[in-house]
Order: structure tokens, then C-alpha cells, then sequence
């Protein structure tokens, strides 16, 4: 019993410790994501999943996949607008971004890496009716589910009148 007791008051006293030396900090990183501008998960209109990281893995070459709706950030991508129009899309986890896993082509997937502001990260959004067809820049190439089960494959496929390339983009600030 009075090891117990004992055991119980050092717990509680690291946690005391973990928030006066962490609090700041954590509340200070949850106030600045909330501050966090053109935040959006990118949802495909035919599965109603999102584009994500796999797994939330942070390597660069981790692939890009589809994943079932959740306001986190390894499925909230944030909009930069680049100066031609394009946007370039940073996760908001791994502060990274996606492009092709080889020179684009049909049929190529989608992997993560490094964001920099090269054409291969370059995205046209071309709007339908509050829906988007996502194009890689200087190609005629639009991102594209692969399949409609989760973990499935983002590719880029030539334009297609299919609710595989169309995606509605949902605003979201996620603090984890």
C-alpha cells in the first residue's frame, strides 16, 4: 500500500512537470495551426475519401493514397498559390509535398517529397461546379484514384469523365 502511494505521488509529479515545462509550448503550437490559412482535406467525389500520406509516414517515397475522411493533419494539405496560377499542396504533418514517382506518364503513382516549388509539385485546379479536376502543370495528366478501397493508389490518367478525378476540397484546421 504505501508503495502505491508512493508511486502514485512521482507520477503525479512528472505530470506536473510535463505542463509547466511543455504547456507553453503545446499551447502556443495548438494556437498557431489554428492560424493556418487555405487548409483543406481534398476529398474525391466518387469514394468520399481523402488524400493522405500512407500510414502518416513522414519518408520522402512514402506514397499517396486515398483514406476515409478525419480533420487530422496528415490528411490536411495547405494551398500555396504559386505565382502562375498552379498551387503547390504541403501537408501539414510531414511539411512535405507529392509529385510523380517517375517522369509522368499514365498511369504513374504518387509519392511524397520534399516541398520545393518545381513544376512536377505544380497543381492546376480546374473548376466544375464547385468540384475540381486536379492537373499536374504542363501535362495533360489529372490526379486519379486508382480504385474506391481505402489505401488506394492516387495516379495521375489522362482527363476522363469519371468522379475518379473529381475532387471537392473541404476546409479544415486540425490541431493534431
Amino acid at each position: 500500500m504505501k508503495n502505491a502511494a508512493i508511486i502514485l505521488a512521482v507520477v503525479a509529479a512528472l505530470e506536473t512537470l510535463l505542463i509547466i515545462v511543455f504547456g507553453g509550448r503545446m499551447l502556443h503550437d495548438m494556437q498557431k495551426k489554428k492560424l493556418r490559412t487555405n487548409t483543406v482535406a481534398i476529398q474525391n467525389v466518387g469514394t468520399g475519401m481523402d488524400i493522405r500520406v500512407y500510414n502518416a509516414g513522414v519518408p520522402d517515397g512514402t506514397k499517396i493514397i486515398l483514406y476515409p475522411h478525419k480533420n487530422w493533419e496528415c490528411m490536411t494539405w495547405q494551398m500555396i498559390e504559386r505565382n502562375d496560377g498552379a498551387f503547390l499542396l504541403k501537408n501539414l504533418y510531414t511539411e512535405k509535398s507529392f509529385e510523380a514517382s517517375s517522369e509522368p506518364r499514365e498511369g504513374v503513382s504518387l509519392w511524397q517529397q520534399p516541398l520545393n516549388a518545381r513544376d512536377c509539385q505544380g497543381w492546376i485546379f480546374e473548376e466544375t461546379d464547385g468540384k475540381y479536376r486536379i492537373r499536374l502543370v504542363n501535362t495533360d495528366l489529372y490526379l486519379t484514384t486508382e480504385s474506391d478501397k481505402t489505401n488506394a493508389n492516387l495516379i495521375l490518367t489522362p482527363l476522363a469523365d469519371d468522379n475518379r478525378q473529381m475532387w471537392t476540397l473541404v476546409e479544415q484546421h486540425p490541431v493534431v
